[in-house]
């Protein structure tokens, strides 16, 4: 009877040590999802295409190693049995911590001219950081037209190269704990407004050949330049950063610079405000609140914009 007890006692015992194991297995894990993606709209076969993906780990692990893989799909599915174009890696992504990452891959000589569906596949992680919801490792985004030729979608680059500045302009000032900027858009069209006439008149100033200064083309604009700071006090003006920066060519000592890299251009961009002074104050001046953000290409160069309030 004894004997019978003692064996009830360490089946119970075990049985609860399994149902514990179950239970950390259950809930212990590092949950990465694809949160977001984004495709140049157009390229052509064996033509550069480049890609963004967003992801976060919702899961309350840290993350292993991770492939996110792009493909070209000839229908609305995305499966690893469709066109490869490119592959990025993850790794070490904390509880809660979400990442954007690029990628500059290829159009396989394969395709045929038309129309095709983007989209990524998360891989398969290792056993020590299992991912419960599988539902969330496979993302579809817009259609792609894939010309016989290629023309670069020069729009996409210079929209896609301005939301990495103003992502990277934030990410700078919150690494030494200033507010972040909120992204205006008045102050983008001015932004670009100033980039575009820099590219087509082939000048490179804060003072266009009219004689314009940013002040100017804000007042023309018709944007407030005045606000009263909680003391009382009153700041007016419009602050202004501008780089040009050549593609393909040794540049403020980063190397050579591709046209169709979105992500190494931005880069470069903020590097350069960060070098030089007034333009480092500019980006980091903590009573600046708003920031627009404008990029223009002329075939050679990239002109860079940055207006403050």
């Amino acid at each position: 009877m004894y004997c019978k007890k003692l064996f009830l006692i360490s089946l119970i015992i075990l049985l609860s040590l399994f149902n514990s194991v179950s239970v950390a297995e259950e809930t212990d894990s590092a949950d990465i999802a694809l949160i977001s993606m984004d495709v140049q709209p157009s390229s052509a076969p064996g033509a550069p295409f480049v890609g963004t993906i967003n992801v976060i780990n919702s899961g309350n692990m840290t993350s292993m190693s991770r492939d996110v893989t792009f493909y070209l799909s000839t229908d609305s599915e995305i499966s690893p049995d469709d066109y490869k174009t490119g592959t990025v890696k993850l790794s070490f992504l904390k509880p809660g911590e979400s990442i954007y990452r690029e990628i500059v891959g290829t159009v396989p000589l394969v395709l045929t001219p038309g129309n095709y569906t983007a989209g990524a596949i998360l891989g398969p992680g290792f056993n020590l950081t299992p991912d419960r919801d599988v539902t969330n490792d496979i993302i579809t985004g817009g259609l792609v037209e894939i010309q016989s030729s290629y023309a670069r979608p020069q729009k996409w680059f210079n929209e896609k190269i301005a939301d990495l500045i103003f992502n990277y302009s934030n990410k700078e000032r919150t690494l030494r704990g200033l507010p972040e900027l909120s992204r205006d858009l008045s102050l983008d069209a001015i932004a670009l407004e100033h980039s575009s006439d820099m590219a087509e008149r082939n000048f490179f100033d804060h003072t266009n050949p009219d004689g314009e200064t940013p002040s100017d083309r804000a007042l023309r604009h018709g944007y407030s330049q005045k606000r009263i700071l909680a003391d009382g006090s009153v700041f007016y003006g419009i602050g202004e950063n501008i780089v040009k920066i050549p593609v393909e060519k040794n540049v403020y000592g980063f190397g050579e610079i591709m046209g169709d890299d979105p992500d190494q251009i931005a880069d470069v961009a903020i590097e350069s405000f960060l070098d030089s002074k007034p333009h480092r104050e500019a980006l980091l001046l903590p009573l600046h609140e708003k920031i627009g953000v404008g990029v223009a290409f002329d075939g050679t160069y990239y002109y860079v914009t940055q207006n403050f309030f």
